[in-house]
């Protein structure tokens, strides 16, 4: 009878002795974990925080544009025989669209004449010629307030962007907007933007001699230093 009862109480003992074995493997466990720890915690936080500015300075990562590519892209440019965008292309409208008028201090008015076509209300040679000699104009001597500011990389924020990045290029781009395609003037590599050409600050005029007109349409379409993305 004694027997039975001492074993019937043995379980009550075990249980308490195993519970503080655990506690006791428990504070071990993390005793050694600390001891293991590095000295400095903050070191992986630093580095992960260095690692996304390295990231942004480089421009972006997968979307960089190096110098090599500015210098490729201008190539391609002036691989043609220059003269005025030819009509019914849509870089011809645009340029019209965005430089058929005159600029101000108080914002760009736009020409709101009768375009010359022919035929006669629609935008014609006559119309190009404008369009493009005023375009030509700015491209020759900039006025600042209408440069936009771009470089540094792509999805920056806005207040690292510059208006001029020191490369020494003047860019047209295009970008969606609500009312469609509108064009912008860049002293700086135009990321994220369909970038159409760019002039070198201190020759223009090479470009305009050599300009190649026909990879225009497919520009129109690529994103420069950015996700591709299309639509008119």
């Amino acid at each position: 009878m004694l027997e039975k009862e001492s074993m019937a109480r043995s379980p009550s003992k075990i249980l308490p002795l195993t519970a503080l074995a655990l506690v006791v493997y428990s504070v071990g466990d993390l005793a050694l974990s600390f001891l293991a720890a590095p000295a400095h915690p903050s070191v992986g936080i630093r580095l992960r925080s260095q690692g996304v500015t390295a990231l942004q300075a480089r421009g972006g990562g997968e979307y960089d544009v190096t110098d090599a590519d500015i210098e490729a892209f201008y190539a391609e440019t002036i691989s043609g025989n220059g003269g005025d965008p030819p009509k019914g292309t849509i870089t011809a409208e645009l340029i019209v669209k965005f430089f058929h008028g005159e600029f101000t201090p108080k914002g760009f008015v736009r020409y709101s004449g009768f375009w010359k076509g022919p035929p006669p209300g629609t935008i014609g040679k006559k119309d190009i010629k404008v369009g493009y000699q005023k375009m030509k104009d700015f491209f020759e001597k900039p006025d600042l307030a209408f440069i936009s500011k771009g470089g540094i990389g792509y999805g920056v924020d806005e207040t690292q962007k510059v208006a001029d990045d020191g490369k020494g290029y003047i860019w047209l781009a295009a970008e969606m907007s609500p009312g469609g395609l509108a064009l912008e003037t860049f002293r700086s590599t135009p990321y994220g933007k369909r970038a159409l050409f760019c002039a070198k600050v201190d020759n223009v005029g090479e470009m305009f001699e050599k300009i190649n007109w026909d990879i225009m349409n497919k520009r129109i379409d690529t994103t420069l230093g950015g996700p591709q993305i299309k639509q008119r």
